[in-house]
C-alpha cells in the first residue's frame, strides 16, 4: 500500500496567494449545508505545509462551527483582473487570535486587494466596506490545489 504524497504550496502558488486577491472560504455543517465568508491575508507557512486566512470574526461563527464538527476547509483566492483562481481544499489545525504581525498582514493584503479592484473600477473606499476590524486566524493543512480558472482547465488538480 502506498502512502500518500503530502500536498504542500509551492513558491508560484504562494506568491500568487499572498497577493491582492479576493479570498473566499468555504466550509460544510454535517448536513452538507455550505457556508461561505471572505477571507484576508491568506499565507503559506511551515515549506507550504500550513496555510493561514484570517476571518472577520462576527462573520465566521458557523465556519468556525464547522470547522470544529468535520475539519474540512476550501479557500478559493482569485485574481479580479485576470480571473485567474484557485482552489486549495485542506484539514483544519487551529484558530488563533490574530498577533500584531498578523494584523499587519491582513491590513497589507487588504491594501493590495484595494488596488487590485481598483484596476476594475471598484474605488478603495467602496471595497473597504467589505471588512470589518477584528479578525481571526485560521490554519488548515492543505491536501490538494485546483485550478478554478474559466476555460478548459478549470477543475484540473495543480
Amino acid at each position: 500500500m502506498s502512502k500518500r504524497k503530502t500536498f504542500r504550496i509551492d513558491s508560484n502558488l504562494q506568491e500568487f496567494m499572498e497577493s491582492g486577491v479576493a479570498v473566499i472560504v468555504g466550509t460544510g455543517d454535517l448536513d452538507g449545508r455550505p457556508h461561505v465568508v471572505y477571507g484576508w491575508g491568506p499565507r503559506a507557512r511551515d515549506g507550504g505545509k500550513v496555510v493561514d486566512v484570517f476571518l472577520d470574526t462576527l462573520r465566521a461563527e458557523q465556519t468556525l462551527a464547522d470547522l470544529e464538527l468535520n475539519g474540512r476547509i476550501a479557500m478559493t483566492v482569485g485574481e479580479p483582473v485576470s480571473y485567474r483562481s484557485v482552489q486549495i481544499k485542506g484539514n483544519f489545525i487551529e484558530t488563533a487570535p490574530p498577533t500584531l504581525e498578523d494584523e499587519a498582514w491582513v491590513e497589507r493584503h487588504r491594501a493590495d486587494f484595494s488596488t487590485t479592484t481598483a484596476l476594475i473600477g471598484d474605488p478603495p473606499a467602496i471595497t473597504a466596506n467589505l471588512w470589518l476590524d477584528e479578525v481571526v486566524r485560521v490554519s488548515f493543512a492543505p491536501e490538494q490545489a485546483f485550478d478554478q480558472t474559466p476555460g478548459p482547465d478549470a477543475g484540473k488538480p495543480l
